[in-house]
């Protein structure tokens, strides 16, 4: 399935964050990713149209250094770690047989899963004449794979800088 992931500038209501509205190609709106956003903590969870609550991400730790279990079905279904001091690896897949292949920093990334077939290919495309997020899943995984997709689009872009070297007396 071909998605795009319409980034939401909406009020905070209740302590709820809109993030994005997931459409199809033509622009019909599908799904909606809402979240609760602490310094330490959050929340993100992946709602169907009718607003029932179909995966959610748990994350603790700050947005560049932070460890996120993604549910489904009220199952554990993976790990997601993100370093954003680590310019290669940002993000890590554990829990699954699942990686990264590309640059997730510019946005053009797969996640393929241990025999190389790739799960969701992730992009900039233009749509309504802005630049936005692509996401192309497989089919299988729909619910996982816009979980990830969120979680790399919830974060800058480019890398933090590199850490100063100190100079010595």
């Amino acid at each position: 399935m071909r998605y795009l992931m319409l980034r939401e500038t909406g009020p905070v209501r209740n302590g709820v964050v809109p993030y994005f509205t997931v459409a199809r190609q033509d622009g019909t709106p599908v799904f909606r990713i809402i979240g609760e956003k602490n310094p330490f903590t959050g929340k993100l969870a992946l709602m169907d149209g009718g607003g029932r609550e179909l995966a959610r991400v748990l994350r603790v730790g700050t947005p560049a250094l932070s460890y996120h279990t993604i549910w489904e079905a009220e199952r554990r279904r993976a790990v997601l770690t993100r370093n954003l001091a680590a310019p290669r690896l940002p993000y890590r897949l554990y829990a699954i047989d699942w990686r990264f292949r590309g640059d997730c920093f510019s946005g053009s990334f797969d996640v393929v899963d241990g025999d190389g077939r790739v799960m969701m290919t992730h992009g900039l495309c233009w749509f309504g004449g802005q630049e936005r997020v692509c996401v192309e899943t497989s089919g299988e995984e729909d619910a996982l794979c816009l979980c990830i997709a969120a979680v790399v689009d919830s974060t800058p872009r480019s890398p933090l800088p590199a850490p100063c070297v100190g100079l010595s007396n």
